[in-house]
């Protein structure tokens, strides 16, 4: 489809009296098509509904006494001798500098060129601090030296001296962070694992300084602290006994507030430095209610003894339901021998929803996104005792340090306090 030219003034009124006759129905739409056509230079294609509605538009402000203009586009711009911005006038401008620096007296002007601007005269000018020059000399001899007379004193375009004076003063906001000391102490108090909002929180909470979340973001940035990004990790397929079926009681009270819910799982770690095999498993038990990890384990082997040396530790309430998927350990008849005796209900997810046991899997993300910055990586530079010791002081923090928007800044180990009080547990 051929484009039409841009009209002149001209031709623009010549449309408009053919315009006019279309609409008095004294030419038909098919002739006013074929006028329009030749007028913009279009060929044979028709004006589309968006070029009517903008004819119509353009009608009705020509009918209103609007002035028609020309339209500049395509136009380029003038060259040669007399285009663009105007030259300066050397001599006016000399002029109105050597007006100025009549009114200033000779002891000023000497002040300014032996002691502050020196340097800079010898260089043209460029001054670098700028800002903290301008209130010395304001300071020394009154504000009745405006910033005017002083760019007209040094030579410096009126650009120049307010770009400078502008970056000066973003550096100095740069350099400056209210509470730089107490944010960096409590970043690396948590080893970079909080973000802009968790970290206000516990500022809030532990010094009693209270920064908006945005506020502390933009400090952060000036101080280079910047917290670790969570990386997705791949999900190691764990066998299931497919044979043994509990229904889903849990049902996704992730909450606890039907019932007093525990979850367990298995996750799989890659093998450190003096393992043989390709992984070790931990295996945790985490109260829904509260978060908190009651329980857990590490072992070099994944079997029923990775999960019940740590679940035949755990002081259970009166009546309680504990949540897994199908593994093997949690089918065994051991294990479900146990949970019967103690007064518990099994509970289990349903086949490939992973979901349904959303705490377990939520706390083994956070270990392996939080404990290292390259969790894979950093497990299989270090010894089994090693990662043993990571893991401990790791859930130890997150128990009793690390605090959840969700329960309005409180700690697991916090909840758990409040739980116990009120005397849910025997």
């Amino acid at each position: 489809m051929k484009r039409g030219k841009q009209l002149s003034v001209n031709e623009w009124i010549e449309l408009f009296k053919h315009y006019k006759d279309y609409l008095s129905h004294n030419i038909t739409k098919k002739e006013f098509y074929y006028i329009y056509s030749k007028i913009r230079n279009s060929g044979d294609s028709l004006p589309s509904q968006k070029a009517m509605e903008y004819l119509s538009k353009k009608y009705r402000y020509y009918n209103l006494g609007m002035e028609l203009k020309e339209s500049q586009t395509g136009r380029a711009p003038k060259k040669g001798k007399g285009s663009g911005r105007p030259r300066k006038n050397k001599e006016e401008y000399d002029k109105q500098r050597n007006e100025v620096i009549k009114e200033i007296d000779r002891e000023v002007l000497e002040w300014l060129i032996t002691d502050l601007f020196k340097e800079e005269i010898l260089k043209k000018h460029k001054v670098d601090n700028l800002d903290e020059l301008i209130e010395k000399i304001k300071e020394k001899f009154g504000t009745n030296i405006t910033n005017k007379k002083i760019m007209k004193i040094l030579g410096l375009p009126k650009s120049t001296f307010y770009y400078k004076l502008k970056k000066q003063s973003n550096d100095k906001n740069k350099a400056f962070v209210k509470h730089a000391n107490i944010i960096k102490e409590a970043f690396e108090k948590q080893n970079g694992r909080y973000g802009r909002e968790r970290l206000s929180a516990y500022i809030f909470k532990t010094y009693g300084i209270n920064m908006n979340p945005r506020t502390l973001g933009r400090a952060m940035n000036k101080l280079g602290l910047f917290c670790h990004v969570r990386t997705m990790c791949k999900k190691k397929r764990e066998s299931k006994n497919t044979n043994v079926y509990y229904p889903n009681i849990a049902n996704r009270d992730y909450n606890g507030l039907q019932n007093d819910i525990y979850a367990s799982d298995v996750s799989y770690i890659p093998a450190p430095i003096d393992v043989e095999g390709r992984h070790v498993y931990l295996s945790i038990l985490i109260h829904h209610r509260t978060k908190k990890v009651v329980s857990y384990n590490l072992s070099i082997n994944n079997d029923t003894n990775l999960v019940m040396s740590h679940i035949v530790k755990t002081k259970f309430p009166k009546d309680f339901i504990i949540h897994t998927d199908h593994g093997a350990a949690y089918s065994s008849i051991e294990y479900l021998d146990y949970i019967k005796q103690q007064g518990g209900i099994v509970s289990m997810s349903r086949i490939g929803n992973s979901l349904d046991n959303r705490e377990a899997e939520y706390f083994f993300s956070i270990l392996k996104s939080e404990m290292f910055i390259n969790f894979e990586k950093k497990v299989k530079e270090i010894t089994f005792g090693e990662l043993k010791e990571y893991i401990k002081n790791f859930i130890e923090w997150y128990n009793s340090e690390r605090i959840l928007r969700k329960f309005k800044w409180k700690t697991p180990q916090e909840l758990w306090g409040v739980y116990n009080k009120h005397n849910f547990l025997v």
